[in-house]
């Protein structure tokens, strides 16, 4: 055997160890008891298992990632979905200019430039140019491979009821542009759009009279967003952002039909946001907060899906919602938002952390509230709220935390079968096999 036959054999032994050693995988199992008293009195028990696989290729960040989840809880049942599958590409200085060049296809998980209106997998694919001080990024996807069980997206009456296994087929894209200014700033300039591709025989047809008690139509929206953030002084940071939707929405409006007629109107809607976060590292690691959120309403907006009966809709609609309280939590739709909390490490020797949350609620308009139990007239203001939260990392592969919310709301607010105090507190642990 020549000398270079001989090492094969050690160079793929040697092979074989290094692709070992590079992947990565694992399973978190997570396991958690829940108590509400909101509109609804609950109890929640889940088990949740979320399985993970990474192979890195290349020495830049690229890989192969894989990621799925399979949860089984009281009430929900058994709930399953393939959240990531994706490869990724790194190319490191394809360009004179361009200092890199990132590309994954395959499904992903998705975040819009305010992280506000869409959290979400798209399958599809991203390309992500960095030029240093500016970077693009162009994204696109398709909704209708989720289960219909996991889908978070709710825009129309046929995301809420219907009970096909797979989700509203829509077709996402999306451009964001940012510039590093000077000192840290960043201005970002977002683009978002979704196609509604529901088949016509699952709609209510434009110009007929209504009320139909089960079809809706389709709903397509666009967000332009425009948003600022860097430091303001050493550890206090700020950010805002204002968003733009545009779009159609079938509403229902009055005419000689005794119950009105079916027609897609525009939407014109907005949402805007603005926060300070301060960091004080020599008083128990702690950061404090200060959001304030307002999105848009409709005055007559009967509902907050596919509810406008006069004129454009002025009520923004977001693609997915976003957790606001522990108890009260509406969709970002005519809703004024004020946030004040703050988290710390009381024992610096024990990875404890301890989140506490003072919360206000704010009906913009006298219109309907994406939200279970709220009244469509009651008042301005809608109450407050308080939550504290704690996790301990017990171990390296063991977590346990806690979260206990009061909602106080005001008189009116909610219907006459809602309790006037509100509670929530849920327990879970979480280990990492």
């Amino acid at each position: 055997m020549s000398l270079p036959g001989r090492f094969l054999p050690f160079l793929f032994a040697l092979g074989a160890v290094s692709v070992a050693s590079a992947q990565e995988f694992g399973v978190d199992s997570t396991t958690s008891l829940g108590y509400a008293t909101a509109a609804v009195e609950t109890v929640t028990l889940s088990d949740r298992l979320d399985g993970w696989y990474t192979f890195p290729i290349g020495t830049n960040g690229g890989g192969f990632e894989a990621r799925a989840h399979a949860e089984m809880g009281i009430p929900d049942g058994f709930l399953a979905d393939l959240d990531v599958l994706a490869v990724t590409l790194v190319y490191p200085k394809p360009g004179v200019d361009l200092k890199s060049l990132k590309w994954t296809l395959g499904r992903y998980a998705f975040s819009d430039t305010t992280g506000l209106i869409l959290n979400h997998p798209l399958d599809g694919s991203a390309i992500d140019f960095n030029f240093g001080s500016f970077d693009l990024k162009l994204s696109g996807g398709y909704t209708g491979f989720v289960t219909r069980a996991t889908s978070e997206v709710v825009l129309s009456l046929a995301d809420q009821q219907s009970t096909a296994l797979f989700a509203t087929p829509r077709v996402v894209g999306a451009l964001e542009t940012s510039w590093t200014l000077f000192d840290s700033h960043t201005l970002t300039l977002g683009a978002l759009a979704q196609e509604d591709l529901t088949s016509p025989d699952k709609l209510v047809e434009e110009w007929s009279p209504g009320p139909d008690p089960v079809k809706g139509g389709r709903v397509d929206t666009q967000y332009l967003t425009l948003k600022f953030d860097g430091p303001v002084i050493e550890r206090l940071f700020y950010n805002a952002s204002f968003t733009f939707e545009s779009g159609n929405t079938l509403s229902l409006i009055p005419d000689s039909n005794v119950s009105g007629t079916y027609e897609y109107k525009p939407i014109t809607a907005f949402l805007t946001s603005a926060g300070v976060t301060y960091f004080v590292p020599t008083f128990f690691s702690s950061s404090w907060e200060a959001r304030i959120l307002f999105a848009s309403g409709d005055p007559d907006s009967r509902s907050a899906v596919e509810g406008n009966t006069e004129g454009n809709s002025t009520l923004f609609v977001p693609m997915t919602s976003t957790t606001l309280g522990v108890v009260f939590n509406p969709t970002l739709s005519n809703l004024g938002f004020y946030e004040l909390g703050g988290s710390l490490k009381p024992l610096p020797s024990i990875p404890f952390v301890v989140v506490a949350k003072v919360l206000g609620f704010q009906r913009l308009v006298a219109g309907a509230i994406n939200a279970p139990g709220v009244v469509g007239g009651g008042p301005p203001w809608m109450g407050e709220e308080v939550d504290v939260s704690g996790s301990w990392q017990v171990y390296s592969d063991l977590q346990v935390s806690a979260s206990l919310g009061a909602f106080f709301p005001t008189s009116g607010t909610m219907a006459a079968s809602v309790p006037t105090f509100q509670y929530a507190g849920s327990v879970g642990a979480k280990l990492s096999l």
